[in-house]
């Protein structure tokens, strides 16, 4: 009786073993994660460039770039700066500026996701189960080091 036993949680242990090696192994298709690779190239050969949209939107208001630098090294370092309202507002349209820049690359790179013909929902799905797991990471960079070459 209890060999049987020992069997059956042997046989029941090694059965969902299987199931998740099978469902982690099956997750994507192979079309879904070439797919990805090729979009995910893109994002990193093309980042949203924060400094460039900074600039471009600093260029659109009348705060000048020594004030600017001014401003934001006080940020960085935590010390407090006293602000006009001009500058206040200022600040607040190049803020505006940026998440405008910024939703547009979003709205270039879902463009591109439906443009090879994926969801952006299955791509962002893909993105974060790549953030969450090595031997992802480690099959999508093999694709990526054969699609760079």
């Amino acid at each position: 009786m209890q060999q049987k036993l020992k069997r059956m949680l042997f046989l029941g242990i090694l059965l969902s073993v299987s199931c998740v090696f099978s469902q982690e192994k099956n997750h994507f298709s192979q079309e879904e994660i070439q797919t990805f690779v090729k979009i995910y190239k893109h994002q990193l050969d093309h980042p949203f460039d924060i400094a460039t949209s900074m600039e471009k939107a600093l260029e659109k208001t009348t705060l000048s770039k020594e004030r600017m630098t001014i401003i934001l090294q006080a940020q960085f370092a935590g010390n407090e700066i006293v602000l006009t309202n001009a500058e206040k507002k200022e600040l607040e349209t190049i803020k505006a500026l940026m998440e405008k820049d910024n939703a547009l690359y979003e709205a270039n790179l879902n463009a591109l996701v439906n443009a090879n013909n994926m969801k952006t929902s299955r791509y962002h799905e893909i993105e974060n189960y790549f953030h969450s797991n090595t031997n992802f990471q480690n099959k999508v960079a093999q694709l990526y080091n054969k699609q760079s070459n």
